[in-house]
């Protein structure tokens, strides 16, 4: 009987009491109708006054019983505290009532019993032999050995949403509660990182991301480079939210990059020496990219367009490609890393051809060392004295530096954000946000709307052909990273509209595509993967909704979608917000799931919101007088203020 109550309550609750007084009475009248309530009483006699008896038995609890919605509720202070510390992961909340229970457990236990048995009753032997290797690596100061750990681990490809998360966080909280707690003065530099860094990802609490960053500003033998390194992993962290950011976090991050730029700076004086503006080419652009592959690459194509537009209005252009996109050098151990894609073919060119015009080209190695790279760049820029450098993307310190030699412009290619950068010289292609307004007082922002130049539709794509079923109202969701776009909120909503009526097509990269779909079967019975698709205006044109998940980039596909007329929905922030606009957004995907039913259900609402979507298409073409526009800015602020 109470296994069927259970099934039908909200959450379970765990309640380890020394006591049964008016406070747990109090308790359980409140939250007896919706949870399922087990109590354990008289917990420090019956675990013999041994708090690790009780901590074992409350992993195993959980276990044996896990819960979406599991509440830990006690009256004894001590095990409040230390289920805090340890156990905070597992439990929806962790509740301490007031019952003036004067009975307390000894604080003191032994965490490396507890750790092993814990990982005594996994039920995956997998994650703990994992976790075994884990613990062994605790005294090892060998940089390689955390790199293959991390590697191996990110193989398994833990589901952040599942049991097996908490059991890692778990599990990493106690290795680091034995480490704090060791007195041999070790510093355990590499093993803190790798715990922070799994913990940060799986349970995205922002205190853990903050500790990891904490730990590196803080130690005495880091480089350059490894600052670099890791705050560049943390664009892209923030970019794929795969972990929680706070005011803090960037507060850190911001120290972390100023330390890094000044400390390169002092030391490369001698490479860093202005060019006067009377000796500056004022015809040649020198355009720095942290990353530069072909036009399916949406940010390279971005930096085609504006090359091509500069050409176009009689400027001379000369793009680097300085390899900084998530850069390899300066390695820390790091959960989850990624790394940029660099086309080693580009090593050796000294010039690119972009329709009829042939740029000079220069593209720096990867392998190379910061400072290595910057002597390089120093002597190209004596060389060739542009009137200024236009860095395109957001925090290329090599760019910032290089603003030393001649005036440096920046530009972000995310709509949403502003570039990080030193440079005084910002290009902003949306209005300031209030909050920005202040932070930026002392900048010279240049206010240019951006604007996209559209690949031309080469082919005309039927349902029939593309195997999509001709009674659907089909959703399109499109991006390269979706693996770790689609997240379970946005899944679980596409399922609610696919039993609506809905289908869905992904176009892109989705690697993870057949194990979602298992998670999903009615996504799975109502959905294509089509992968990457080289006509996506052809593929625009055969469906009938745009659908965005909670992601930064993306703005070029929602302005595809759109020159098709074919509106969107999309949450309100992030590019394809800025892209789109306003009139599309929406606050959460609960109010995602009414606008897609809304959209399939009302013609007239479509077919008016259709014509907005191709409204604002038009406005967000055409790049040439923009970007033409933007030049013309620039060089009248170098000629005002700047030397």
């Amino acid at each position: 009987m109470e296994e069927a109550n259970e099934i039908f309550c909200n959450q379970t609750i765990y309640c380890y009491l020394e006591e049964q007084k008016d406070g747990l009475e109090a308790f359980i009248a409140e939250h007896d109708s919706d949870s399922f309530i087990h109590i354990f009483a008289s917990v420090i006699e019956s675990c013999e006054g041994n708090l690790f008896y009780c901590l074992g038995d409350i992993i195993n609890n959980y276990i044996e019983n896990p819960d979406k919605k599991i509440w830990f509720v006690t009256d004894i202070k001590s095990l409040f505290g230390i289920v805090k510390k340890l156990y905070s992961f597992l439990f929806e909340r962790i509740i301490y009532i007031e019952q003036e229970n004067k009975q307390e457990f000894d604080e003191k236990f032994d965490i490396d019993e507890l750790t092993s048995y814990f990982l005594d009753i996994q039920k995956s032997r997998l994650n703990a032999l994992f976790m075994k290797n884990l613990l062994k690596l605790k005294d090892s100061a060998v940089l390689e050995d955390y790199t293959k750990f991390l590697y191996e681990l990110d193989k398994i490809e833990i589901d952040k949403e599942g049991e097996t998360a908490k059991m890692w966080c778990c599990f990493c909280a106690f290795l680091m509660y034995g480490i704090n707690a060791d007195n041999q003065n070790k510093d355990y530099f590499y093993f803190k990182l790798t715990l922070y860094s799994i913990i940060m990802q799986l349970s995205k609490d922002a205190s853990y991301t903050n500790a990891f960053i904490d730990t590196v500003n803080s130690y005495n033998s880091i480089n350059e480079e490894n600052l670099y390194f890791v705050w560049s992993q943390f664009q892209r962290i923030s970019l794929k939210n795969m972990a929680v950011f706070d005011e803090k976090t960037d507060e850190m991050l911001n120290e972390m990059y100023d330390r890094c730029y000044n400390n390169l700076a002092d030391g490369l004086k001698e490479c860093l020496v202005k060019i006067p503006h009377e000796e500056r080419d004022k015809n040649l652009v020198m355009i720095f990219t942290m990353q530069f592959l072909n036009t399916t690459h949406a940010p390279t194509k971005t930096i085609i367009e504006r090359a091509m537009a500069l050409s176009r209005a009689g400027k001379r252009v000369v793009i680097v490609n300085t390899c900084e996109h998530y850069i390899v050098r300066g390695y820390l151990p790091m959960y989850q890393t990624g790394y940029g894609r660099v086309l080693k073919e580009y090593n050796d060119v000294q010039t690119v051809k972009m329709g009829n015009f042939n740029m000079q080209f220069l593209q720096l190695s990867e392998e190379y060392p910061i400072q290595y790279r910057i002597q390089i760049l120093a002597n190209f820029i004596k060389k060739l004295k542009p009137f200024y450098i236009l860095s395109v993307g957001t925090g290329s310190i090599l760019a910032d530096l290089c603003g030393n030699i001649v005036p440096c412009a920046s530009m972000t290619l995310t709509l949403s954000s502003l570039a990080k950068t030193k440079s005084k010289l910002r290009i902003l292609e949306r209005e300031l946000y209030p909050e920005e307004e202040k932070f930026f007082a002392d900048n010279d922002i240049i206010k240019n709307e951006f604007k996209f130049e559209l690949k031309k539709q080469q082919k005309k794509f039927t349902r029939q052909e593309m195997n999509l079923p001709e009674d659907k109202f089909i959703l399109v969701v499109v991006g390269m990273c979706l693996k770790s776009e689609v997240s379970t909120a946005f899944a679980e909503m596409l399922e609610k509209t696919c039993l609506n009526g809905c289908y869905v097509v992904f176009a892109g990269i989705v690697d993870n595509y057949n194990e979602l779909m298992k998670k999903y079967p009615t996504i799975d019975e109502n959905s294509s993967f089509i992968g990457y698709c080289d006509d996506i205006l052809a593929l625009m044109e055969i469906c009938d909704l745009y659908v965005n998940p909670d992601r930064m980039g993306g703005g070029f596909s929602v302005i595809e979608a759109f020159s098709k007329r074919v509106p969107g929905v999309y949450l309100n922030k992030g590019d394809v917000c800025a892209a789109g606009g306003e009139d599309f957004a929406v606050n959460d995907f609960n109010e995602m799931e009414k606008q897609i039913i809304k959209y399939k259900e009302d013609k007239e609402y479509y077919n008016n919101m259709a014509k907005l979507a191709k409204k604002r298409a038009n406005i967000m073409t055409s790049p040439d007088g923009a970007i033409v526009d933007i030049d013309r800015q620039i060089c009248q602020k170098i000629e005002e203020k700047y030397w």
